[in-house]
């Protein structure tokens, strides 16, 4: 797993969080999402089963949880989008991991053309595009949003992010995984020290 992988992760558990928010069968509490209402059919059905079955008290150990039991929440995703046609799969050589080609250009251009056009505009985002446009930062994906400057893009993210609390917990587990990581790398600097 490489560097970029696991923000991406986080992104994608934080976007189907935010997806049955939009739904109304997730509730922000202040410090975790809580399932309310019926359980929907396929993925975000176990997604939400598995938040009604989480007992945990901060949002920002619910998503590595979830992103756990559905066994990859990306992979998850990719799975579908390569049911429904949007995307391929060519299983290379046993060293070098499966690619997606995209197959349909309308599954990227049609999503990637309302974040741009809310990343650069000034009046309302509808939730869908709200919640691509505030994980677009977490997701590090500003340069493909945004034209130089970037300024006002990451205003956008930002005004986008205070309606989607899926984006803060994603934000938040990242960088408690970037402190914990530079932790361990301090220890392990500091016991090969020690021990030359």
């Amino acid at each position: 797993m490489n560097g970029s992988e696991a923000p991406l992760r986080m992104c994608v558990v934080g976007a189907l969080v935010a997806e049955l928010g939009i739904d109304g069968r997730v509730e922000w509490t202040g410090s975790k999402f809580v399932a309310v209402g019926q359980r929907p059919h396929g993925l975000l059905g176990e997604v939400h089963a598995a938040l009604a079955a989480d007992q945990a008290r901060r949002a920002t150990r619910q998503f590595p949880r979830l992103d756990r039991s559905l066994h990859g929440a990306r992979g998850r995703v990719v799975d579908g989008l390569v049911e429904a046609g949007a995307l391929g799969r060519e299983r290379r050589r046993i060293w070098l991991p499966t690619a997606h080609p995209l197959l349909t250009a309308e599954a990227r251009d049609e999503p990637l053309a309302r974040v741009r056009s809310a990343a650069a505009g000034d009046g309302p985002i509808d939730a869908r595009t709200a919640v691509l446009l505030a994980l677009a930062g977490p997701a590090r994906l500003l340069e493909l949003v945004a034209d130089k400057p970037h300024a006002h893009a990451k205003r956008r993210i930002a005004q986008a992010a205070e309606f989607v609390p899926a984006a803060d917990v994603v934000r938040k587990v990242i960088a408690e995984a970037a402190a914990a990581a530079a932790t361990s790398a301090a220890v392990i600097a500091a016991t090969t020290a020690a021990s030359s």
